[in-house]
């Protein structure tokens, strides 16, 4: 067997824990070293007796685990969502349909980012995402109830900011946003050159990594239960998806609106997972569950000076700041990373080549009501 030979498949799951059958249509996504490992858990027989001899295990319930690396990269069209986003699902990650509306002169605000705003005429409401300041020409949003219309006041619910809308709606790509509930769960599957192993019931955590002039790198790891392992053929006739995934330059990166100099970043998006043991199931659980998480990140900016950008004042008062770039420039194939409320938590001395910087490490914090608004990445 050649361990290059491989494939995977993924499907969200109709009911939790229960495996779906995947096929070639499930399999569209091309990961970078996907393995798969089984923790059998072994129950320990060594009564007491004449002999030191410890009898043979018994086995018991079968965790699994599966982890890979998948670049990120659009689908080709703003319409349509990338492959990856059911992996993101599972990690708590939901794609929401992103909406854009021209917008006359702000008054009182600016809007916040994950507030609602309200038509004064149609009564629709929306989420707004990204802080709009007065002069921006447009907003995003998502859309809650009903249809925002041209020429109606835009309320900001938080805020009270107010503005005119000057166009239709038009449709803008999605947006991945966190959530605490209805998080689902996917049966996954690993072709390894005629052998296939089935995971269910499984959710996971993930890594994004940002190098100067690569591809972004989403690193993935699930929990799951052990559904299969059976002699399969490798699946035939995939449409992947022939994007390429834009490279991390060009940036227009800013913290607090400094425009940082960095040449790696890293967010970890450090879910809690959990399994649900269940005697009814044959593999003692139903699946894994995410119960928490910590956002967190790193980036090592060139240093500057304090009235530029005062990395220690910063952190010493725990001031919250707006982490804000662009990766890609083509519709269908875009990524605008926002981050709200960045906290420095560590700020160390680093060297690079004769260059001295700031080694920060911060938190993506949320917001009191309504949360669930640590990061939004924009599919544009």
């Amino acid at each position: 067997m050649l361990s290059r030979r491989r494939q995977l498949a993924v499907k969200i799951e109709t009911q939790e824990g229960v495996a779906e059958a995947v096929s070639a249509i499930d399999a569209k996504l091309l990961p970078y070293d996907p393995k798969v490992g089984f923790d059998v858990e072994m129950f320990e027989r060594n009564p007491a007796r004449r002999s030191f001899s410890p009898l043979g295990k018994i086995p018991g319930k079968r965790p699994a685990n599966i982890s890979y690396r998948l670049e990120l990269r659009g689908s080709g069209s703003i319409n349509t969502l990338p492959e990856w986003a059911k992996v993101f699902a599972a990690s708590g990650l939901e794609a929401s349909a992103l909406k854009l509306i021209n917008i006359g002169a702000i008054t009182g605000g600016p809007y916040l980012h994950a507030e609602f705003i309200t038509g004064g005429t149609s009564g629709a409401t929306g989420l707004v995402v990204i802080k709009t300041a007065n002069g921006a020409p447009s907003m995003y949003f998502v859309p809650v109830v009903g249809t925002l219309q041209s020429g109606e006041q835009l309320t900001g619910v938080t805020s009270n900011a107010t503005c005119m809308s000057s166009s239709a709606p038009a449709s803008a790509g999605f947006v991945m946003h966190p959530v605490s509930d209805e998080i689902p769960s996917v049966t996954q599957a690993l072709y390894e050159d005629g052998m296939r192993k089935l995971i269910k019931g499984s959710r996971g955590k993930a890594k994004l990594n940002f190098k100067s002039g690569d591809p972004v790198m989403a690193d993935f790891e699930f929990q799951g239960v052990e559904a299969g392992v059976t002699d399969e053929p490798l699946l035939e006739s995939i449409a992947h998806e022939t994007t390429k995934p834009p490279v991390f330059l060009n940036a227009l990166f800013s913290v607090d609106g400094f425009s940082a100099r960095i040449e790696a970043m890293e967010i970890d998006l450090a879910n809690t997972l959990v399994s649900r043991d269940d005697v009814n199931d044959a593999r003692g659980i139903l699946s894994f569950a995410i119960t928490g998480r910590s956002y967190q990140g790193s980036f090592n900016p060139e240093m500057v000076k304090a009235i530029e950008h005062d990395f220690h004042s910063k952190m010493f008062s725990g001031s919250e700041m707006i982490v804000d770039f662009t990766v890609g420039s083509v519709a269908g194939d875009k990524f605008r990373f926002y981050i709200p409320r960045a906290q420095y938590v560590k700020v160390e001395d680093e060297e690079r080549d004769g260059l001295q910087l700031a080694k920060c490490s911060f938190t993506l914090n949320g917001s009191l009501d309504p949360g669930d608004d640590e990061l939004a990445i924009l599919v544009l």
